[in-house]
């Protein structure tokens, strides 16, 4: 009987502590955390919301706690403690809400499902909780043709790479408790362009990206239809052309790489280029052309040392010694550290 009577003394005095109000500050934002771990689709946009304003009351519910041991006049807080008595009710509701979505997420055992989704708007939670509560929410609409547009809430790193009208690839779990839940929450680059695309849209960094992503899939003939695509549209990206070129290379296409390359090569003076481009068709055979574009490239920038390191292997691979070694004997004079390559 004593111990039935400890816990109902317990109970009737579990609200009065001040000490349970910071264990629900703390509770609570763990829940926030969960919200992150598990971020659920949601057909409401409000959840962001009601985390700040449940930790806010959680808060609040304390200094007031606090307040009342401190304060000579008692009486007052007899009419306070009932609204105290709610705020703390609300925050229990809140982790039992947590603990469910937690329970959710370890419990699943259908497998995993990936989709592409278009982000519809992106919206920034007015007041944030750090890393333990979502920086925003996406509305997006799945790919199915019947799914209706959801919200999904996500911490500040995803929020950050992730904007409107882009596509985006996720991969969703069917909770143990009936609840969607997701992960792996990247951008999709090529869904992007498609959809912009679609809505008239033209992103010349999403076509430089999604080329890549063909190149690295082994699309040569796409890579080559959208590359003379993209440079008559923006043919002064030169940075771009020796990068897509080298790329290209690496994988063996070093036809395609010339081709991409070549037009621009003869259109424009450029350093960097030329000593780009002269590697390429020295690789590919045509070496005494290579060296022309290596000699153009120290005319263009005499200071520069890496058109002499180029010009210094080629004259040596052909046999050239002299021109090898004059060559590296400016590069030296340059770059002293480079000074091996006359004693060799």
């Amino acid at each position: 009987m004593k111990l039935f009577s400890l816990i109902r003394q317990l109970i009737s005095n579990l609200f009065r502590w001040g000490i349970i109000s910071r264990w629900l500050i703390a509770l609570c934002v763990w829940v926030s955390s969960i919200q992150l771990t598990y971020p659920v689709l949601s057909p409401w946009s409000l959840a962001g919301t009601i985390t700040t304003m449940v930790v806010a009351l959680c808060l609040f519910v304390l200094l007031v706690r606090i307040a009342e041991r401190v304060s000579p006049n008692r009486q007052i807080w007899m009419i306070v403690r009932p609204f105290l008595h709610v705020g703390d009710f609300i925050a229990l509701v809140y982790i039992a809400f947590g603990v469910a979505l937690y329970l959710n997420g370890i419990l699943t055992t259908a497998p995993p499902q990936k989709h592409f989704a278009e982000v519809l708007t992106a919206s920034e939670e007015p007041v944030q909780l750090g890393p333990w509560g979502p920086a925003g929410h996406f509305q997006i609409a799945m790919e199915d043709a019947d799914a209706s547009p959801q919200f999904l809430f996500v911490d500040a790193k995803v929020f950050q790479r992730v904007l409107a009208g882009q596509g985006i690839s996720l991969v969703i779990y069917e909770g143990g408790l009936g609840v969607r839940w997701v992960d792996g929450i990247a951008p999709d680059y090529k869904k992007t362009l498609t959809t912009l695309v679609a809505n008239g849209v033209s992103d010349p960094i999403l076509k430089k990206q999604s080329m890549m992503l063909d190149l690295a899939e082994h699309k040569f003939p796409k890579v080559s239809r959208d590359a003379q695509q993209y440079f008559k549209e923006e043919p002064g990206d030169i940075s771009f052309a020796i990068n897509l070129a080298g790329a290209t290379g690496q994988l063996g296409q070093r036809a395609l790489a010339v081709q991409i390359l070549e037009p621009i090569a003869n259109k424009y003076t450029n350093y960097k280029l030329y000593c780009s481009f002269g590697a390429l068709i020295r690789d590919t055979g045509d070496i005494l052309k290579g060296i022309d574009y290596f000699r153009a490239a120290t005319r263009i920038d005499p200071q520069a040392s890496e058109a002499y390191y180029l010009l210094g292997h080629t004259y040596k691979r052909i046999g050239q010694e002299d021109e090898s070694r004059m060559a590296f004997a400016k590069l030296v004079e340059l770059e002293p550290r480079y000074s091996y390559l006359l004693q060799q």
